[in-house]
């Protein structure tokens, strides 16, 4: 039986997004996981095996909290000290360089066997651990910052082609993130599919379609206020509908404040009394939620795979999406769901309709085909024990070469 790592899933701040936090606990029943970052709400794990190493930003707090860990790092390993000033020596003002080095010297005095990052666009910061001690580094591919970030920014996209090939592994939600790899000299072996952990918890909501009596259509969808989430497309094709006397509204459900283009656009097209914008749900309440609703509408710009299109293929809920990124992987037109062109409001529109129109019996075999696809790829087990593979074969690589 092999012994369990040490795994540091790293994002900076704890807790995380329901996928990290699936991930957290998944790889702790047979590994031990290290969260390094700044405790943002008050956190407490069930598992023994997950251990938070906060760092606070506050600096009354963090300053004596890093002297004494940089002189416990400074009797037990030096050399990593040395390391660790020395990077952050590279950072410009004196401010970043103490906020790196705090981030630092708690990663190299535990010191773990991976270092998982969540977030690709960080990955220039932690590169130096491979050279201050037997570290492994995996990087996932996740959303904007692969898919769009490197594209925008000229800079992001060096820093991702300087850094990238050097890691052990790179991790990808979707078929498609993992072939943008290739854009930043990344060979295709050293990329690993692995989907987005889907908790048990959204199974255990699911239920067989049953056709409302009454009206409107309720449509919604759920993500951030950014502009990559399409929601001026929903909002133009619910301006379609209601034009052509469709009976329908509309519920955005986003945390944070709502933007005024949005806010206007309503106002503008008159759609006050059909259009309504909700605050962000808890996890359970929002499946809950969900469930008052005729459809999903994802009319995104750009996803690697919509964590709240897997969710609500889960709960039974049928899906209207744009064709972008992965989504094609998941929404297979009248097999698990409705895909149209991005930025095509008409057709988000006519895909409404067609969902309002088609035969039940027809639209229970869409959303029990939705669920079984997600049950079978998408389950948290069978994702984490992929994850669980990889971090074999990273570490298992260096015991190989050293046999050799």
């Amino acid at each position: 039986m092999k012994p369990p790592f040490k795994i540091a899933i790293y994002t900076g701040l704890i807790p995380n997004t329901t996928f990290i936090e699936t991930l957290i606990a998944g790889v702790a029943k047979e590994h031990e996981v290290l969260l390094f970052g700044t405790v943002k709400k008050k956190t407490s794990y069930p598992s023994k095996r997950i251990k938070i190493i906060d760092t606070p930003t506050s600096l009354y707090r963090n300053i004596p909290l890093t002297l004494w860990r940089t002189l416990k790092l400074g009797v037990q390993h030096p050399k990593r000290l040395s390391l660790a000033i020395k990077e952050a020596k590279t950072y410009p003002t004196l401010y970043t360089k103490w906020l790196r080095f705090s981030r630092f010297v708690p990663v190299l005095l535990h010191a773990p066997d991976i270092f998982h990052l969540q977030w690709t666009s960080r990955i220039d910061r932690w590169l130096f651990l491979k050279s201050a001690y037997p570290c492994h580094i995996v990087v996932s591919l996740l959303g904007s910052q692969a898919a769009i970030l490197p594209y925008i920014d000229p800079e992001v996209f060096k820093r991702y082609q300087r850094c990238l090939p050097k890691v052990d592994a790179i991790h990808s939600i979707s078929e498609h993130l993992g072939r943008q790899a290739a854009n930043f000299n990344v060979r295709a072996e050293r990329v690993h599919v692995i989907s987005t952990p889907i908790s048990t918890a959204a199974f255990s909501y699911y239920k067989p379609f049953i056709k409302r009596g009454v009206k409107p259509f309720r449509l919604v969808s759920v993500g951030r206020h950014h502009w990559v989430k399409g929601y001026r497309y929903g909002i133009q094709a619910v301006h379609q509908l209601i034009q052509s006397g469709v009976d329908v509204n509309y519920t955005i459900i986003a945390a944070g404040n709502i933007p005024e283009d949005l806010l206007f656009q309503v106002n503008q097209l008159g759609l006050q009394d059909y259009i309504t914008f909700k605050p962000g749900l808890p996890q359970e309440a929002l499946f809950e939620h969900l469930q008052t609703y005729d459809a999903l509408l994802l009319p995104s710009l750009s996803e690697g795979i919509a964590n709240v299109v897997l969710e609500v293929m889960a709960i039974g809920l049928p899906v209207i999406s744009s064709n972008c990124g992965g989504m094609a992987e998941v929404v297979i037109p009248y097999k698990t769901g409705w895909l149209v062109p991005v930025r095509d409001a008409k057709a988000l529109a006519d895909a409404v309709i067609d969902c309002m129109q088609v035969d039940v019996e027809d639209k229970r075999k869409i959303i029990q085909q939705a669920y079984d696809l997600v049950n079978a790829n998408y389950h948290e087990a069978h994702s984490i024990a992929q994850m669980l593979q990889l971090y074999d074969e990273v570490v298992g690589s260096d015991v190989e070469v050293n046999k050799v």
